[in-house]
């Protein structure tokens, strides 16, 4: 996991389907290597409240309208495993290096070592069903 692959909003791109897949993957939500990078209202939010240009994280309005309704949508297509609301509160607290570790053990398979994807319910690499890890 790298600080590099943590979006604005707290999604950690290493376990995206999109940034995990073979043929032509995305780089990351820090990049503006697509058009929907670029277009991204969370990246490009210039709120008031928010302190750190880079991420959500120490924003007054955590969580605002558009984080609520992303949050809910991963929550769903995890089934619980993930929450952008989270991830920043967890960011707020201890760091992006305590971060980087805690999802290094939630999103890494223990049967072979390979890093899960959020939008499954298996390890890409063993097959292994991952609410059973």
């Amino acid at each position: 996991m790298q600080a590099n692959l943590i979006a604005p909003c707290g999604f950690n791109c290493a376990v995206c389907t999109q940034y995990q897949k073979k043929k032509n993957p995305c780089a990351g939500c820090r990049l503006r290597s697509t058009r929907k990078s670029e277009l991204c209202v969370m990246k490009n939010c210039r709120r008031e409240g928010k302190t750190d240009p880079l991420s959500c994280a120490g924003c007054r309005e955590l969580p605002c309208r558009r984080l609520r309704s992303f949050d809910e949508r991963y929550r769903r297509i995890s089934a619980g495993r993930l929450s952008v609301v989270e991830n920043l509160r967890f960011l707020e607290r201890e760091g992006m290096e305590r971060f980087l570790a805690y999802e290094r053990t939630r999103w890494t398979c223990p049967a072979c070592g390979a890093v899960l994807c959020v939008g499954t319910q298996t390890c890409p690499a063993c097959g292994r069903s991952f609410p059973d890890t």
